[in-house]
């Protein structure tokens, strides 16, 4: 007698009350639905990925699945009341994306928004807002993007979030693919910094010609002139584009002096570190003509990046040593709390103190403190 066939699992799917209700959310808030791809051969879930085409008002090519929420995730217990059990993925791609082609470069955000409606299933886990997703390579080899973030489909709450007639509430998710570069950044300081990086207007669309808004070797990067600078000019502050360079040149001048500088990097700049220690050169000229304005992890020596990165650091937690902290603070001290808050400064008054002694000294009492609580705290581990 043969053996009967194992039965095959039905798809979780939304009803038809249901379907019919996302639906006419996406059509209200992404588009009009142009066409759609429909998985028919699938035991889990089925999923409709909807192409919405480029509009004047929506200058992208849109994807937005539906079938993902129809099963409900395991979502942690603390997080149970605000109802971010069932989801949708949204993704955004440049208007003139071929997604009808056949070859990986044109189809990876297919195949990446299948994957990911899976993978809160298979992994029995979720996905929600600020959540990165590490693909381990590049989605194709057209493109550096080997890792998605999880973002807010909308600044708009209505249009994240969608509610069906039997009451579950969909939550919509942008898709927006990252460079490895910015995953680990993200990974390491978080979301809000990695955020902070890309353009206030910036459109969160995947462009595979975007540049990555963080180096490849960002570890090393301690601080830029030019992240400071830019400042001045964008928000068109009076005062001179060199002050950029000003609290730079307090850390580096007290790593100098503190001998925590690579020896070679000594050995190659001996003349200017001399001229720099004798009052004959203006050490934040120096760092911006022969350092092109970077402050290396590889400038220093162990001491000197033990330290650095304990205390000159950007993304902190609250009661971590913060150097740029220290900075507002001297300006906040030097200023007072009305004109240190003034419009003029465009909240960047530390771009306003002048660079003198005085200020390398103020500078210096906190660098001194927090050296000494660095220095505690490795005897104690």
């Amino acid at each position: 007698m043969a053996k009967n066939k194992e039965e095959k699992k039905e798809p979780i799917v939304y009803s038809y009350e249901n379907l019919q209700k996302i639906e006419d959310h996406i059509e209200k808030n992404f588009g009009v639905i142009e066409n759609y791809l429909q998985e028919t051969d699938t035991d889990d879930i089925k999923l409709n990925i909807y192409a919405i085409p480029p509009t004047v008002e929506h200058r992208c090519l849109t994807l937005v699945t539906a079938g993902m929420g129809a099963c409900s995730m395991d979502v942690p217990e603390e997080f149970e009341d605000n109802k971010l059990n069932r989801c949708e993925l949204v993704m955004m791609l440049p208007p003139d994306w071929n997604i009808h082609g056949d070859e990986l470069e044109d189809c990876w955000p297919l195949h990446l928004l299948k994957i990911l409606s899976r993978l809160p299933f298979k992994e029995k886990s979720w996905l929600g807002c600020y959540h990165t997703v590490d693909y381990g390579t590049n989605f194709a080899s057209n493109t550096g993007f080997s890792a998605v973030m999880i973002m807010p489909a909308s600044r708009d709450i209505d249009v994240c979030r969608c509610e069906l007639p039997d009451g579950e509430i969909i939550n919509f998710y942008r898709v927006f693919p990252l460079y490895n570069s910015e995953l680990e950044f993200k990974c390491l300081n978080g979301s809000g910094a990695l955020l902070d990086r890309f353009d206030a207007d910036f459109d969160f669309i995947a462009d595979i010609d975007r540049p990555s808004v963080i180096e490849d070797d960002f570890r090393n990067v301690i601080d830029t002139v030019e992240s400071h600078s830019s400042k001045i000019e964008k928000k068109e502050l009076d005062t001179p584009m060199i002050s950029g360079a000003n609290h730079i040149a307090a850390f580096f001048r007290w790593i100098m002096e503190h001998n925590m500088l690579n020896d070679d990097f000594v050995d190659f700049f001996e003349e200017e570190i001399a001229a720099i220690k004798q009052g004959k050169t203006d050490i934040r000229k120096f760092i911006i003509n022969s350092l092109g304005g970077e402050f290396l992890m590889d400038m220093l020596n162990d001491e000197g990046a033990a330290f650095a990165d304990y205390y000159y650091n950007f993304y902190h937690g609250e009661d971590e040593p913060c150097f740029p902290g220290d900075v507002d603070n001297v300006a906040m001290d030097f200023f007072g709390e009305e004109k240190y808050n003034c419009e003029e400064f465009g909240d960047e008054a530390y771009l306003f103190v002048p660079y003198d002694e005085s200020y390398y000294k103020a500078m210096c009492k906190y660098i001194n403190k927090n050296y000494k609580k660095f220095l505690k705290e490795k005897e104690q581990k």
